[in-house]
């Protein structure tokens, strides 16, 4: 055998392992074109920034509009709008995607029979900053809450809440809020 030169059982071996490599190599490269052409098939993001920060604006005030736990149907709405993954956070304290929808279901109860139907809110500001190459973005809301303690006739109450959110685009081109943290003193009031 010549100096260099490689046996025929360590050229196989090697072969093996180059076309392993080789397979590698492929299947990455599919992986990439397909989530590339997934990416691919989501809108644009609109190139106007002040208007992309619109649509942010409005995804997050109809999205808190639906979930906000005061009116029935609010946990369809919250999980549409949440990803599994959320990081949350209510005043001082932590959540997860479903430890925040918990802590949402004892605002419900104690909302609905706090102010027993006259439980409204509403914005003040809302700032939306989107994403450079996507959906997602960041908004900023502040806003007011409250109602009649006990119902109509009853001690009105008038307090603020603000939050601030991260939306990403999920892969079905959809918007999910990732994060959401939200600080309110109405139960200083209550």
């Amino acid at each position: 055998m010549r100096p260099g030169s490689i046996s025929g059982k360590y050229r196989n071996k090697a072969s093996q392992t180059e076309s392993l490599f080789l397979l590698r190599a492929i299947s990455i490269a599919v992986f990439v074109a397909a989530v590339g052409v997934t990416n691919a098939a989501c809108p644009a993001r609109n190139r106007d920034g002040t208007q992309a920060g619109n649509e942010l604006v409005k995804f997050a005030m109809d999205a808190v509009n639906k979930f906000f736990p005061y009116q029935e149907g609010w946990e369809t709405a919250y999980d549409a709008a949440f990803s599994k993954d959320l990081k949350a956070s209510f005043n001082a304290t932590a959540f997860t995607f479903d430890t925040f929808k918990a802590l949402y279901g004892g605002v419900y109860s104690a909302l609905t029979t706090t102010y027993q139907g006259t439980f409204v809110h509403g914005f003040l500001t809302v700032v939306g900053v989107p994403n450079a190459n996507d959906l997602g973005g960041f908004v900023t809301l502040t806003g007011w809450e409250g109602g009649y303690v006990g119902g109509n006739g009853g001690r009105h109450v008038n307090t603020t809440d603000g939050s601030y959110v991260v939306i990403s685009q999920a892969a079905d081109c959809s918007r999910k809020i990732v994060e959401f943290r939200e600080s309110s003193n109405l139960g200083s009031y209550n």
